[in-house]
């Protein structure tokens, strides 16, 4: 083709493959959308509904696209602990109430004491951020700092702790809802269920829009709880306190107060912060400067935390709320400052919606930890894969099941849920912080020993936090964590000696050039009848070696030399070998005379055809195929045998 000036010549080159892949360079080529679209109808009729319900597919190259600015951030990681407040406040006076509402004027002083821990663990963990731009999770930290036994420890540690705020925030967003809906209690555990299940679909649409769907419920639950703390303040400094009426006093067993029940409360309460390791943990989802915009993110969330729950804990306590069969805390207490107006009713929804929404914390990191884990092969490798829309699709699916599994047995009762909840936390708390102090005498650099302080202040509080959580809780089910971590530590390691025993198995030294071997084969069909699947497999057979034997173990005489003669007769050229076996096996003597063939000629390769039945329907399962497998089993691994498989596929147009 000539060009557009005298003596220019242009040349089109067509490439077969440019329909599906763009050419990068000599044997580099890179899939296009359209080498992942499904063939077939149906194919395309389930891939047109599955983009319909999650999005289109993203490539690796929108990555950078998926990073979430700050505000989105905020709402996509500080769901948890922004949701606590809902509950927290009530944990406190739920333990209290066994001692009797006489003692309800600890809560503020426990209260005081927790939002301290909350000071101390941010500063901790934005030291962390810091030291860590690439993502500091507690696995992380300890790994490095603190060896593998003590990462694992608070990889675990973590994954309980993300399973029990999905089952803690959802069950009390549903009994927030009950508390204004009061019909709907009967219906508690579907409805728990049918929320995770919305979750998990949202988080399959990836971590951007997750975050956008997630904003505006986060951002509503905020402004209406800091307008209700603000009013009632205002109505108790005008004499107008709020009082609570109407609620039913929940029936708990009496004891005596005392220390033991002063720390159960105070540990019941420290609920109030789980999920504030969810930035360090996130890092990487930041828009640049990614360490920069999480330290930020991470104290604008304690800060809001510290005041709302602070003003809830105030409210409650001089609004004389109580913890009720028939009304939450935050309901009271919103009853009684707004009244029955639809800013309270507003309120009731929000908070129904963002302790739903706070399971999504933990959708944005039990994925990505479990990712972590299994790129260091202490989980199946599954984990370490994105999907279509760039999430980590095992690992939500998998977080959305196990609390469904813990939340039946449960009942979906928050109170029975508690006892479990945050000692994990607290856990990796410790651990990181740990690791933290141990990071910078080895580091060192500029204000060092600062920041050792700080983490080593982070990690002995919340060591002794996990500490009072484990003997304060223990008979009330924190022993069932306590007993879960070793069983989840124990089972990694597990995964990762398989993994390093098959890695061991098919290594092979970087050092070696392995030469092209040359040594002689024979191909053997195993063939039961002859049909188009041995059709299809003598032909494969003859691109290898041009005379391919076909073996057949005939348990009637005259029946193997019928089919001698149809293979003699229907494709010439082909050795044929009928073994009889008048035992009426078929296994045992088509491996003994393979082993027969091998000792002939023992430097020979002998490649065994297994003629497959592709299964078209799932019956097809018990009907094809038992007598290769049985072959395949007694063959594999065997030296100088090789096993391969030739399936069929009848859908297919005719090979003969």
């Amino acid at each position: 083709m000539h060009g557009l000036k005298p003596g220019d010549r242009r040349v089109r080159v067509r490439r077969p493959h440019a329909r599906y892949f763009r050419y990068e360079a000599p044997g580099l080529f890179v899939a296009k959308p359209s080498a992942d679209e499904p063939s077939g109808p149906l194919g395309h009729a389930l891939a047109t509904a599955r983009h319909a319900l999650f999005g289109r597919p993203l490539s690796s190259e929108e990555e950078a696209h998926e990073r979430l600015p700050k505000w989105k951030a905020l709402a996509v990681f500080s769901s948890d602990v922004m949701s606590s407040v809902a509950y927290a406040t009530e944990a406190i006076l739920f333990t209290l109430l066994a001692a009797g509402t006489e003692i309800f004027g600890y809560l503020m002083p426990i209260s005081l004491l927790i939002v301290g821990l909350l000071i101390l663990v941010t500063f901790s963990y934005r030291q962390t951020i810091r030291a860590y731009p690439g993502g500091g999770g507690s696995y992380i930290v300890a790994h490095a700092n603190l060896g593998t036994m003590a990462g694992l420890v608070a990889a675990a540690a973590l994954l309980c702790d993300y399973v029990l705020t999905v089952a803690v925030s959802v069950s009390s967003g549903v009994w927030m809802m009950a508390s204004a809906v009061p019909a709907l209690l009967p219906l508690s555990v579907p409805i728990i269920i049918g929320s995770i299940l919305m979750v998990m679909a949202v988080n399959l649409r990836g971590l951007r829009e997750s975050g956008t769907i997630f904003a505006g419920p986060t951002y509503l639950f905020i402004g209406l709880m800091l307008v209700m703390i603000v009013t009632g303040l205002v109505r108790v400094l005008a004499g107008d306190t709020p009082q609570v009426t109407g609620a039913i006093p929940a029936a708990v067993p009496v004891e005596a107060f005392g220390l033991l029940l002063f720390l159960r409360a105070f540990a019941d309460g420290c609920s109030a912060m789980t999920g504030t390791e969810a930035v360090a943990n996130g890092v990487p989802a930041f828009k640049p400067v990614e360490w920069v915009n999480a330290r930020t993110t991470m104290l604008v969330m304690s800060i809001m935390l510290g005041v709302m729950f602070l003003g809830t804990s105030y409210l409650a306590g001089v609004s004389g709320a109580i913890p009720a069969t028939n009304q939450a805390i935050l309901a009271q207490v919103a009853l009684a400052t707004f009244g029955s107006t639809p800013l309270y009713y507003l309120l009731v929804a929000a908070t129904m919606g963002i302790l739903i929404l706070a399971a999504q914390t933990s959708f944005a990191d039990f994925p990505r930890v479990a990712s972590i884990l299994a790129k260091d092969g202490f989980m199946p490798r599954r984990f370490a894969f994105r999907g279509e829309r760039l999430a980590f699709n095992a690992g939500i699916v998998a977080l959305a099941l196990i609390a469904i599994a813990v939340i039946i047995p449960f009942g979906g009762r928050v109170e029975a849920l508690i006892p479990l909840y945050a000692i994990g936390v607290f856990v990796s708390f410790t651990l990181s912080q740990a690791g933290m102090v141990r990071h910078w005498f080895v580091a060192r650099g500029m204000g060092w020993r600062r920041s050792a302080l700080i983490n080593g202040l982070g990690a002995a509080a919340t060591g002794v936090v996990a500490v009072i959580f484990a003997v304060a809780k223990f008979s009330h089910g924190a022993w069932i964590v306590i007993v879960v971590i070793p069983i989840l530590v124990a089972a990694m390691l597990f995964v990762r000696r398989e993994y390093a025993r098959h890695e061991a198995a098919l290594a092979v030294r970087p050092d070696v050039v392995i030469a092209r071997p040359h040594r002689s084969q024979r191909v053997i069909v195993a063939a039961t009848a002859v049909d188009r699947a041995v059709v299809q497999a003598v032909q494969a057979g003859h691109t290898m070696v041009d005379e391919v034997d076909v073996v057949h173990v005939a348990v009637d005489p005259e029946e193997g030399e019928r089919f001698r003669d149809q293979i003699m007769r229907q494709l010439p050229g082909v050795h044929v070998a009928i073994v009889e076996s008048p035992y009426r096996t078929l296994v045992r003597p088509l491996i003994r005379y393979l082993e027969v063939i091998h000792d002939e000629d023992p430097e020979a390769v002998i490649i065994v055809l297994l003629p497959e039945h592709l299964e078209a329907h799932w019956w097809d399962r018990l009907l094809y195929n038992q007598n290769a497998g049985e072959i395949r089993r007694a063959l594999v691994g065997r030296e100088h045998i090789v096993v391969l498989d030739v399936p069929y596929r009848r859908e297919l147009p005719e090979a003969a």
